[in-house]
């Protein structure tokens, strides 16, 4: 329990109430003003003779699990 009084604790919560209040929609501006910039793409990777080296493949296909630029079946390599 803390010293205040019961009309005390009531402010205060109100208090924090109006703030969070008041932040919500400054957290949601700045998180749409930083989505809105422009983004570098990523970078070619340097073809290293000792990356990717598949002596078997995979239980689920040709690529990594988490390889999200694997080409489709069909599809040729760059």
């Amino acid at each position: 329990m803390s010293g205040a009084s019961i009309e005390e604790e009531v402010k205060e919560m109100n208090k924090w109430r109006i703030v969070t209040y008041a932040a919500i929609p400054v957290c949601i501006a700045l998180a749409l003003w930083d989505m809105s910039a422009p983004a570098e793409h990523a970078h070619e990777r340097p073809a290293y003779p000792y990356l990717r080296i598949r002596n078997k493949e995979f239980p689920w296909g040709k690529c990594g699990l988490f390889e999200m630029d694997c080409p489709k079946d069909g599809e040729e390599e760059e």
